[in-house]
């Protein structure tokens, strides 16, 4: 069993609560990723990611991603909890270059000196006609994926060292990564809100407003 791999989900939405499973790609070596294409029948998807179970919670494995948060929670909608220490390499770049980009594309130029393959190639811009990955071709999205894993596996490596090298190591182990479990459970459990205590509250203000502005308006 492997002490550490990277893994990406590939989804029909930016929305993890709601998306879709459409893949998963993995990666424990440089320049050497693998992809599992999930179907979109909920039963063959949920029979595919069992698969992966004792990987994906092993309490020993070192789980490394890009905002591996959105990763755990899709992962959760198809019965799957994510255990052991963690790696998520934007969170290791913001603490070593907090003002700083920490998307992907720009870590893969800054500190891998490569171009990786724009989504926008695959499902379009952003708008109302843009499609989503169950919709691109498997071949395609094979690419895509296991590129994001490679890549994913790459900047772990790089970024891991920086992290020891400014000694953040301790902060990044025991402070920033055990708050990612606590923020995806939040998340998930949502937030309640009392919509007439609320509606209540916004009436009152917009009074102390026409009043406010009544009382400016006597005094210029």
């Amino acid at each position: 069993c492997a002490k550490a791999f990277a893994f990406d989900t590939e989804t029909t939405s930016i929305n993890p609560i709601d998306s879709e499973l459409v893949g998963m790609s993995f990666a424990m070596t440089a320049h050497e990723a693998y992809y599992v294409p999930i179907p979109a029948d909920r039963n063959k998807a949920e029979a595919i990611v069992e698969i992966f179970r004792s990987a994906l919670e092993n309490a020993h494995t070192l789980k490394v991603g890009q905002n591996i948060k959105y990763d755990y929670i899709v992962l959760r909608n198809y019965g799957v909890t994510v255990q052991g220490p963690m790696f998520d390499t934007m969170i290791a770049h913001y603490l070593l270059q907090p003002e700083q980009r920490h998307n992907m594309d720009y870590l893969a130029e800054v500190y891998l000196q490569y171009r990786t393959i724009s989504i926008e190639k695959l499902i379009g811009a952003k708008s109302k006609n843009s499609i989503t990955m169950r919709q691109v071709a498997v071949e395609e999205v094979c690419t895509y994926a296991a590129e994001d894993a490679d890549i994913t596996w790459q900047l772990y490596q790089k970024l891991s060292e920086e992290l020891k090298k400014e000694q953040m190591t301790t902060l990044f182990e025991t402070i920033e990564m055990p708050l990612v479990k606590v923020l995806v459970e939040m998340e998930i459990a949502g937030v309640k809100v009392d919509v007439e205590a609320l509606q209540s509250s916004a009436q009152s203000i917009e009074q102390r407003i026409a009043t406010l502005e009544e009382e400016i308006y006597q005094l210029a």
